[in-house]
Order: structure tokens, then C-alpha cells, then sequence
């Protein structure tokens, strides 16, 4: 074993000769009694044929096997923890027919763990205000409003909803996936392009009318990217939302238990607010509590871990691999930060954890696992099969772990609560 970083190691490993052997006359003895070679029966096929015909599959599936076997010896030789799959650097025979491989591991890093309790911190619990009810009863309206199709009005206003089929083109070529019939559109909700909403204002009813949109360098469609579409647009209805008024009869509507008046409904909508006020003010305050303790640490993290992070956040966002903004710096860069971010929190949490003898027990595991099963509905049957798979077990061990180490930090902390202002919460990120 070398030291090849702070926290990665380069393990050198041979083979003997006649163990490789050993295992390469297995692989054939097995290949050979079920292999079916022309002008030979079953099992009769010489060896000397099938190394022909299966020598680099056979090759490949005994080198794997080896340096599977040889990686698990090795780490547990020098009782390394590792964090990470160990990654191959080279493998090579030797004329006597020995196996010499290099393999590259990432091991857990050095965390000399400084002030994890009794961490002071502020929890700001942003004001419910008046228009904070107001807005929100106004979403209520809107979602509870009815459709009223406007039969003498025949030219598109801002608030419409309207039903219109497009088709798009590119100058004069059709565009793939711009055309679609009875499309609905809420004019200003911003579910469309901006620029389509605010053209559509005008647009007179069943008068076939060109759009033109200018899709942006970052639009999220790779095709429309740096193109000028035009949309032929003909609307066929026109709505009008016609919202409930606000009053007791909107209580009585909201089918909400013990709400029988608009003063109660306001009551009852500033309390859900507040609430979720509370909640989120935990939230920001474990995120600023998890920060402080990253940014109190340093150490080394392991380099493969981390590309492999960036890697797993990039395939998150959609880019499809091998592509040229999976390779952009810019990209990398960005992502590097959460990455380190994320791992340190990681680390630091593992090594709070061991330091206060944090333990989860078997029905803790399997109280979770219930319970993902129970939320996940319909995809049930894919929580059961992911808990199947090797290492799905220990990983949701590292994650309740994690959970407790966690809490530790939090409720010991020294938490000075302040009512604020939306605005003070906004300005802090």
C-alpha cells in the first residue's frame, strides 16, 4: 500500500500464477460443459477452440473476479475505510503467468473534530402580516373560481383563459413538438414563454395569428435554443375566471372543519402561516448551524469522491453524459462548492456520531423502510427492490446516523429566537 494523498491510497497486488491458473481452468471447465461449438457435442468442444472463441470474455470475467476478491483482501489486510469503489489503474500478466494489479481507493479523511455543542445561533420566524392572509385567501379564490366561456367577446384580454391550437415554424419548416390542438393557457400565469403570453393579448378568436418567439441560449429545450419560432396560433374559446366572493359563504365553501365565517377562515389561514413560518425558521436554522460547522472545519477530501459527486450532481440536472456542458468548467466549478459542502457535512456528522456512540438499532431500520414503503404508494414494489440491493442497508445506517449526530448539534444549540420581516429572512440567502 502507498500513500498517494491525504486521503487516498494506491494498493499494488499479485497474483500467483497458479492461482490465476486455478481460476482460469474453472472458467473454461464451466464455459466447456455448457458451450456448443459447430462439429462438436455439448462439453466436447476443445479448450483450445473456446480460448479462441471466448478468450477475451473469459479473461475479462476472471481478471474481474481476482481483483474483486484481491481488493476485498487487501483493504481488509490494512484495514482501510473505504469510502468510496475502488477504481482500477492498471492490471498486467507477467511472462509466468501472475497477475500484478494497482487499484486507486479513496479512504475515509482525517477529522479532527473541534466545537460541535452549545453552538449559538439566531432563529428568525418571519412576521405573518395581513397581506400574507390576503394572498393567500386570494389563491384559494382563484383555485376554487369557475370557468365562464365569454361569447360576445371575441379578442384576447390580460387574465384570460383561453383554448387555441398552435403549430411552429422554422421560416417555412415545421418545428417537431411546437404544434398541439385544444391547448390551454392561463394569459399571465407564466406557464408559457413571456413573450407567447403577452402576444397573445389581441390575438381575436378563430383569426389565425402568428406569434414569434425567441428562444434563449439557456432555454431548457435543447432544440428551440438560439431559434426564432413562429407559432401560428388560432384560439378557439375564450374564459373569463369568475372567482367566489370573499365572504362568509367562501368559509362555508372551503369545507374547512370548525370554519364557518370569513373572520375564522382568516384566523385559521394566518395560523397554517405561522406554522409553516416556524418550520421554515427551523429549517434555515439546522442549514446555518450545519454551515457554521463545515466552514469551522478543514481536511482533505477524498479526490474521486468528490468527482464522482459533481458527476452525480451534474446527471441530477438532466445533462445527458458525454455531452459538452457535462465537460464545462464553469459548470464543474460551481457544483465543486455544494460537493465539498456536502461531503464535509457528511464526514463531520460521521465523526460526531462515533465520538457520542450514536448506534441504530434493527427496528429503527426497519421502522424506516416501513415507512417509505407506506408513503411511497404505487412505487412501493421499487422501495422493496432497492433495499434488495447490496449496500442499500448500510447506506440508510449512515443516513439515520447521520439524522442523530445531527439533532446533537441542533439541540444543544444556543438559539436566540427573533420575530422578523420577510424582507430581513430574504436579504440572508
Amino acid at each position: 500500500m502507498e500513500e498517494s494523498g491525504p486521503a487516498a491510497r494506491t494498493l499494488k497486488i499479485s497474483v500467483s500464477p497458479e492461482l490465476v491458473r486455478g481460476r482460469f481452468d474453472a472458467a473454461f471447465r464451466k464455459l466447456q460443459a455448457r458451450a456448443q461449438l459447430k462439429g462438436f457435442r455439448k462439453g466436447k468442444a476443445p479448450r483450445a477452440l473456446l480460448e479462441q472463441a471466448y478468450g477475451e470474455e473469459v479473461q475479462r470475467d476472471v481478471v474481474g473476479e481476482l481483483l474483486e476478491e484481491a481488493c476485498v483482501e487487501s483493504i481488509r489486510q490494512h484495514g482501510l475505510d473505504v469510502v468510496a469503489a475502488p477504481r482500477l489503474i492498471r492490471d498486467e500478466f507477467a511472462e509466468d503467468g501472475s497477475l500484478s494489479v494497482e487499484v486507486g481507493v479513496d479512504i475515509r479523511p482525517d477529522v479532527r473534530l473541534g466545537q460541535y455543542k452549545d453552538l449559538s445561533a439566531e432563529k428568525l420566524v418571519v412576521r405573518v402580516e395581513d397581506h400574507h392572509v390576503d394572498g393567500t385567501l386570494d389563491g384559494l379564490r382563484h383555485r376554487m373560481a369557475v370557468l365562464r366561456v365569454e361569447e360576445e367577446r371575441a379578442v384576447v384580454e390580460p387574465g384570460d383563459v383561453v383554448v387555441l391550437d398552435m403549430h411552429g415554424f422554422d421560416g417555412e419548416t415545421p418545428v417537431p413538438g411546437t404544434s398541439g390542438e385544444g391547448i390551454v393557457v392561463e394569459v399571465g400565469s407564466g406557464r408559457f414563454p413571456q413573450d407567447f403570453e403577452k402576444q397573445l393579448v389581441g390575438v381575436t378568436r378563430a383569426v389565425r395569428t402568428p406569434i414569434t418567439v425567441e428562444f434563449g441560449e439557456d432555454h431548457g429545450d435543447e432544440s428551440l435554443r438560439g431559434r426564432a419560432i413562429r407559432f401560428d396560433v388560432t384560439v378557439g374559446e375564450i374564459k373569463t375566471k369568475v372567482l367566489p366572493p370573499a365572504d362568509d359563504s367562501l368559509a362555508a365553501e372551503a369545507g374547512l372543519e370548525g370554519v364557518e365565517t370569513l373572520e375564522a377562515l382568516r384566523e385559521r389561514i394566518r395560523q397554517d402561516l405561522r406554522q409553516r413560518s416556524v418550520r421554515d425558521s427551523e429549517r434555515r436554522l439546522q442549514d446555518a448551524l450545519l454551515a457554521r460547522l463545515v466552514d469551522a472545519h478543514e481536511f482533505d477530501l477524498p479526490g474521486a469522491l468528490l468527482e464522482e459527486t459533481i458527476h452525480g450532481y451534474i446527471h441530477e440536472l438532466g445533462i445527458a453524459h458525454g455531452s459538452e456542458e457535462e465537460k464545462s468548467p464553469e459548470l464543474h466549478a460551481t457544483l465543486e462548492s455544494r460537493a465539498r459542502r456536502s461531503l464535509k457535512a457528511g464526514f463531520l456528522l460521521d465523526a460526531i456520531a462515533a465520538v457520542e456512540n450514536l448506534e441504530v438499532s434493527k427496528e429503527e431500520l426497519e421502522g424506516r423502510i416501513r415507512g417509505q414503503i407506506a408513503s411511497a404508494g404505487k412505487r412501493s414494489d421499487e422501495v422493496r427492490r432497492h433495499y434488495s440491493k447490496a449496500g442499500a442497508i448500510a447506506e440508510l445506517r449512515t443516513s439515520l446516523l447521520r439524522e442523530k449526530a445531527a439533532r446533537c448539534v441542533f439541540e444543544s444549540a444556543v438559539v436566540q429566537e427573533r420575530e422578523v420581516e420577510e424582507s430581513q429572512v430574504a436579504d440572508r440567502g
